[in-house]
């Protein structure tokens, strides 16, 4: 007897459980319905090219507002978003449509790019670094952005820079295909750029080109080959000559034309006087660690510290340090993305009347402004579009830094 009044028992606790339930959460069947109508609507099939990179740990938040995950991703809205140039919100948009399905990386990616490809020339405008600055700093390992960048900061006179940023593609590019847009970027970016500075006659510009790309391990034979055709060509010779033994000992004869060009500049360098002049001018470094510290005179009245970097392509000035620096005029020369230790950040670029090493001066100078925390007393960093107008050594027994200026 007791058996059977516990079977309905149990029953009626059950319906009444149940519409207690659905009481509860009256949108889980909406929402339910919402993900089913978004599934049947959405690509099925998955992105023929590799997925983004996940995010970096301090990844910025997300903007606001953030689209409901429950509608249906929208491309006439995501492209309307990158048009008025809401970038925060378009990237949102793109992530919360992969939450949905990641196909629609497939369908929204080629938008992205040509959006960024239409951009990537107009140097003057800020779009484009805004927003690959945004999406470097969640996809930064985005291999086909990170050439779109790089092509952008050739095209705006910023070779070394697009050489910088061509480096880091190779460090994540681990796909072959990957790996072969990269090798043909660099190429590309040697060529265009010996071309352009060959025809304005720029010869101290170009050789600092390739001494940097040498200084962040992105030469090639062929670079270094013209590496020691520019040291001749500006008087170096020695400097020339002993490159050229340093390549032909690493020959191994399997490029029969790249040996022949080899060994004609030899020949050519073989009749030319050896004769370098000495250094002309010696400076004082502070040793700091593994790194040496130079003083060096901005607009001929304001004092900064600068660590020596040759990896580093440009002249940099912690903001703050900038601000301090009261009585100095500069010309401001647009927005530009750079390369730093932490990662790609945007910075302002302003020319200087001069700046001063010693007793030697240079006109003109870019220097970047960026928003980093100087380091005790060193205000930033002597880059290579400075160096390079120099036929610089350290001493790193007397702590001294030996500068002849190129002719």
């Amino acid at each position: 007897m007791k058996k059977l009044l516990l079977y309905p028992s149990l029953l009626l606790i059950g319906t009444v459980f149940g519409w207690w339930l659905r009481d509860a959460s009256p949108g889980l069947e909406s929402h339910l319905q919402a993900s089913a109508s978004a599934a049947s609507v959405t690509p099925s099939t998955s992105p023929s090219h590799t997925q983004l990179a996940t995010a970096k740990p301090a990844a910025r938040p997300p903007a606001s507002p953030v689209p409901e995950a429950s509608n249906t991703p929208d491309t006439a809205r995501f492209e309307q978003l990158l048009h008025e140039q809401e970038f925060e919100q378009a990237i949102a948009y793109y992530e919360n449509a992969l939450r949905i399905d990641d196909a629609y990386q497939g369908l929204w990616r080629p938008r992205l790019e040509a959006y960024l490809r239409a951009a990537h020339h107009r140097c003057a405008d800020g779009a484009f670094v805004e927003l690959v600055d945004l999406w470097l700093d969640t996809y930064y390992a985005d291999i086909p952005v990170l050439l779109l960048l790089a092509e952008n900061q050739r095209l705006c006179s910023s070779p070394e820079e697009a050489a910088r940023t061509l480096q880091i593609a190779r460090t994540y590019a681990i796909q072959p295909g990957s790996q072969n847009s990269v090798t043909t970027a660099v190429a590309q970016l040697i060529a265009a750029t010996d071309e352009s500075l060959s025809q304005q006659k720029s010869w101290i510009a170009l050789l600092g080109f390739f001494e940097f790309l040498q200084a962040i391990d992105l030469s090639t034979l062929d670079s270094e080959l013209r590496r020691a055709t520019l040291y001749q060509l500006v008087g170096e010779h020695q400097r020339s000559q002993d490159l050229l033994l340093a390549l032909r000992e690493r020959d191994d004869g399997r490029d029969a034309n790249w040996t022949a060009a080899l060994d004609l500049q030899w020949r050519k360098n073989a009749t030319q006087a050896s004769a370098d002049d000495l250094p002309v001018q010696a400076i004082p470094l502070l040793r700091k660690g593994d790194h040496f510290l130079v003083s060096a005179l901005i607009n001929d009245v304001s004092p900064v510290l600068l660590m020596i970097d040759t990896g580093a392509s440009v002249t940099t000035l912690a903001r703050s340090s900038f601000t301090q620096i009261g009585n100095a005029e500069f010309g401001y020369r647009g927005q530009r993305l750079f390369n730093t230790a932490n990662g790609i950040a945007q910075g302002d670029v302003y020319q200087a009347t001069s700046i001063m090493l010693g007793a030697t001066r240079l006109a003109l100078p870019d220097i970047a402004i960026l928003d980093y925390d100087a380091n005790g007393d060193i205000d930033g960093l002597l880059g290579m579009n400075v160096l390079r107008n120099y036929r610089f050594e350290i001493d790193q027994d007397q702590n001294l830094l030996y500068l002849h200026p190129r002719r």
